[in-house]
């Protein structure tokens, strides 16, 4: 069963295209990848999913409504919840501070223990977010989004500047919290991390969707071989 449902999505910048008639769905308890080359409009949707741009054309639905795509309030509120390529958090503030704030926006009765441990940030909670080590940023930047209980976690490049043994971490993290149900759609471009944790992959290039199977028919695939993986990058192997 679908829980996010895209039709037609097309967003004009001016005289660019950055979407052409972007239709998706992504089911009910899946890890979903995105990918793509540099440009093909995988930031573009994330955005419009989650209500921070709104689109040219096209319709969305999740969970039961039908009116999207929605302001990014609403968004939240519905239970779509965002990272971002950059990590953003609080940085005058510390861990616990931050997690204090996401536990009052997630309804009250989210469980900062869990995240705390799922995340191994039980060691930095006092420190203020500004001074910490670059990887535990990005897991504080996910703990964040994770404490507004979402339904639906769009993951914008995780695994972005991270050391192996923290992908790893993160890899584990996005498992630990799927398997709870939580239904993730992961843009990344990290071939290895997203095609070890997605059940379906599509492709974008030009801003249009190239292709949509499973990992394996991604991989092998003659036409995302030659737009996308036969670019350095093929057989997940970086």
């Amino acid at each position: 069963m679908s829980l996010l449902s895209l039709r037609g999505i097309t967003q004009r910048f001016g005289g660019l295209t950055a979407l052409k008639d972007i239709t998706l769905d992504v089911e009910d308890g899946t890890i979903h990848g995105l990918i793509g080359p540099n440009g093909a409009g995988k930031t573009t949707l994330i955005n419009i999913i989650s209500g921070l741009v709104r689109p040219s054309e096209g319709s969305m639905a999740f969970a039961g409504h039908d009116s999207g795509p929605w302001p990014m309030t609403r968004a939240v509120n519905l239970g779509i919840v965002r990272t971002f390529q950059q990590t953003r958090v609080f940085m005058g503030l510390t861990a616990r501070e931050n997690l204090r704030i996401a536990h009052v926006a997630g309804a009250g009765d989210a469980k900062s223990e869990d995240l705390i441990e799922a995340l191994d940030l039980a060691d930095y909670l006092d420190r203020v977010a500004g001074e910490l080590p670059y990887a535990v940023l990005r897991r504080l930047s996910l703990a964040l989004a994770l404490g507004m209980r979402p339904k639906l976690l769009l993951l914008d490049e995780p695994a972005v500047g991270l050391a192996p043994d923290e992908i790893q971490k993160m890899a584990d993290v996005i498992r630990h919290f799927h398997g709870r149900g939580l239904t993730v759609f992961l843009v990344e471009h990290n071939m290895r991390f997203l095609m070890e944790l997605a059940s379906r992959v599509s492709v974008f290039d030009q801003g249009q969707l190239l292709f949509e199977g499973t990992p394996a028919e991604c991989q092998s695939n003659p036409r995302v071989i030659d737009a996308y993986l036969g670019r350095g990058i093929s057989r997940a192997e970086h």
